[in-house]
This record gives structure tokens, C-alpha cells and sequence, in this order.
């Protein structure tokens, strides 16, 4: 087993041990990246087509990625049941989810209320995302890097226009 895959296996198995560490990462891995939508949503209403492609931009090119690279989620060659249900099964890497959830925090960089909570929830959702154990730890690091920089990108382009 590689460095990454006992790192995320260890995140796994400490959240595994207790309740509320269970429930904690679900919240966060299952239901935070949703309430952080919401927020973005009601804060930029009704402002908020400029934020519809700083999402969406970053969200389409980490699902190409994960179509070209095709990692399987670390229960599967493990062998363990991780703590949520997938209602889709997209290959692991990067992490869609840690790439909207820090697509947020570029897009609010502006505002020094909200960016600094975007950028904790951020890191809260992909944490959550390997104590489940449906993602690796360098899944959501990539997808947090991708997510950033491509809305932070977009974010600069679309102010241009």
C-alpha cells in the first residue's frame, strides 16, 4: 500500500471508531458542499451568473479528467464498505467535490467575510470526502488545487468582459 492510500486508509478507519466522527463526515463529506452552494447562491442573488461558469468551468474539466484517468475509489481495491452511498459511481480522481468546494472560495476571494468560511468548509468537505473513504487524500488535494486556480481563472476572465 502506497503513502497516499495509508494515509486515507488511517483518515478512514480514526473516523470509523465513533459515532459522531461518523456522523461529523458524512455531514461534512455528504451535505456541507450543498449548504456552501446554497450560501453562494443567496449571497450573489441576483448576481449570480457570473458564478454559474466559475462552477461549472472547473466542475467539467474535473470530470474529464476523472474519464481519462479512470482511478478506482479506494473501497473497492481495499475491500471495505465506505460510510455513504454513492447514487453515481464516477472514477476517484480528482474530486469533484473538493474541486466545487474550493471553486467557491476563489469565487469569493473579494469578500474577506465570507472567503476565509468558504476556504473551512472547503477543506471540511474534502476531508469528509476521505473519512468516508470514497476518495484518497490526493484526490481531494487535486481537485482542491484544480477547482481554485481554474475559478480563480475564470473569476479574473469574466471581470474582463
Amino acid at each position: 500500500m502506497n503513502k497516499d492510500a495509508k494515509i486515507s486508509r488511517a483518515l478512514f478507519n480514526t473516523t470509523r471508531v465513533s459515532q459522531l466522527k461518523t456522523q461529523m463526515a458524512v455531514f461534512c463529506a455528504s451535505y456541507l458542499l450543498w449548504l456552501m452552494v446554497g450560501v453562494a447562491f443567496g449571497l450573489l442573488f441576483p448576481n449570480i451568473q457570473p458564478l454559474i461558469p466559475v462552477l461549472l468551468f472547473p466542475l467539467g474539466v474535473s470530470l474529464l479528467i476523472s474519464e481519462f484517468v479512470r482511478r478506482t475509489r479506494p473501497f473497492h481495491p481495499e475491500g471495505y464498505k465506505p460510510l455513504i452511498h454513492l447514487l453515481i459511481e464516477t472514477p476517484s480522481f480528482p474530486s469533484s467535490h473538493s474541486t466545487v468546494a474550493f471553486a467557491l472560495v476563489a469565487a469569493f476571494l473579494y469578500n474577506p467575510v465570507v472567503w476565509p468560511i468558504m476556504l473551512v468548509f472547503a477543506i471540511l468537505v474534502s476531508l469528509g470526502r476521505v473519512a468516508v473513504g470514497v476518495h484518497y487524500l490526493s484526490d481531494v488535494i487535486v481537485g482542491a488545487i484544480l477547482g481554485f486556480v481554474l475559478a480563480y481563472a475564470m473569476s479574473i476572465a469574466i471581470s474582463l468582459f
